[in-house]
């Protein structure tokens, strides 16, 4: 902050200076010579006649008059001596009887040779307004034009890699994690894209780890469960009493359950760890849902029913069809586990969105949960769910959440419409 204060302090005030100075010197150089008016030759003449009609003695009956016409007229008069004009040029045109004029910075000085003598008039007028010549308010709006341009030139870099880390927050690498942003050392926001690259690099480092620690734990815990299952299998041919029995089938269980959670943890690390470059193709989303039902009826012990209604009259969708037959068996999966009778999928369209809604007759979900059931390891369970003992891991919505992100979409709960449990709907733009 401090470095680009100074920076663009000194080189505003700089610019302004020197600007200010080459514009003076151009308009000095350039601006319209002083011609007298009228009123000035009529001046002169008069002061001419008056200091003229001074015979006795000429050179202090000037002088003196010249100081009471200066102090009657309220103006600045003086007399000069042809002596004192050191220009060669200028005698020559006061020896003809030419009016000269020259300027200061708040006065305009008239010479002209009083006749018949080696004396000269030096009358000092107030220099008027001049900012009401085209010359002066050209050159004033080319000021206020360089100034802007000089802004400009300070604030382009600035521009130029703010756009640059805007880009590259947006712009996800291959392990997920912006590239290393370049920037000049000289630029501004150099401490700030060193600081950007340090925190790229410490996400990319937090990602690898968290990679290699879920494969890691994943498959190790495949070993024993292997070895558990081939142990439980021979216990199961052996000859057991109910009791044992049931415990035996109590560990079964126990055991698919964390088969079942390994191979959840593994899908969800590998959709975290994916930058998805959808391929999305226009096909009909009912083909996709009855595939979806024909599973689901054959291992429904709950003799649930899912309906299907297609509010679109067979319009096509465009989606990457593998990912959202994901998003549809999660949700769907989802609503089984807490609905009495029956699912309801419905599929709608508007102009800019595509839309499928999830919906089901159980106890359903609080307002204020509803965001919350989209993160990792989630799990709410109703007092009226029937089903709580298989309640999931946790990853089946937030995978649901991950992939409408990839689709540029998203997915919510909402009120029922329907069936008066929960409602939950997916969208993503056509």
């Amino acid at each position: 902050m401090n470095r680009a204060f100074i920076s663009l302090y000194f080189f505003i005030v700089a610019s302004v200076v020197l600007i200010g100075w080459g514009l003076n010197q151009f308009w000095e150089n350039l601006a319209p010579e002083q011609q007298p008016t009228a009123e000035i030759v009529a001046l002169l003449q008069l002061i001419e006649q008056d200091l003229l009609s001074q015979q006795p003695q000429p050179n202090d009956g000037y002088a003196q008059r010249a100081q009471q016409i200066a102090a009657h007229l309220a103006v600045d008069l003086e007399l000069l001596s042809l002596d004192d004009v050191a220009q060669s040029a200028a005698l020559q045109q006061l020896h003809a009887g030419e009016i000269l004029a020259s300027r200061s910075d708040s006065h305009i000085i008239w010479y002209q040779r009083l006749a018949q003598t080696d004396q000269v008039m030096m009358l000092m007028l107030p220099l008027g307004d001049e900012s009401g010549a085209p010359l002066y308010r050209l050159l004033l709006i080319l000021f206020y034009l360089a100034i802007a341009l000089v802004i400009y030139i300070w604030v382009w870099p600035l521009s130029r890699d703010s756009k640059k880390l805007e880009l590259q927050t947006r712009t996800l690498g291959k392990d997920g994690v912006p590239d290393t942003l370049k920037i000049s050392p000289a630029s501004t926001l150099y401490p700030l894209a060193q600081a950007f690259n340090h925190m790229a690099q410490r996400l990319r480092e937090l990602i690898a780890s968290h990679r290699e620690m879920t494969n890691a734990v994943s498959h190790e815990l495949r070993t024993p469960l292997a070895r558990m299952k081939f142990a439980l299998a021979l216990l199961d041919e052996q000859q057991l009493d109910e009791k044992n029995r049931r415990q035996l089938r109590s560990v079964e269980q126990d055991v698919a359950e964390m088969e079942a959670l390994i191979s959840a943890l593994l899908m969800y690390a590998g959709f975290e760890q994916k930058t998805q470059q959808l391929q999305q193709t226009p096909g009909h989303m009912m083909d996709m849902l009855a595939e979806i039902g024909a599973r689901f009826h054959r291992h429904n012990e709950r003799q649930l029913q899912l309906e299907i209604i297609d509010k679109t009259q067979g319009q096509e969708f465009s989606c990457e069809w593998k990912l959202m037959e994901t998003v549809l068996q999660n949700l769907i999966n989802n609503a089984a586990r807490y609905a009495t009778h029956t699912i309801r999928v419905e599929l709608t369209q508007t102009a800019i969105h595509y839309c499928v809604a999830v919906e089901d007759d159980g106890p359903g979900i609080a307002a204020e949960q509803r965001d919350k059931v989209f993160e990792s390891f989630v799990r709410l369970y109703g007092e009226s769910t029937s089903n709580t003992a298989t309640g999931g891991f946790g990853l089946g919505l937030a995978i649901v959440k991950r992939i409408m992100q990839w689709h540029h979409g998203g997915a919510v709960f909402v009120d029922p419409q329907t069936l008066s449990g929960a409602r939950a709907e997916i969208r993503w733009p056509k």
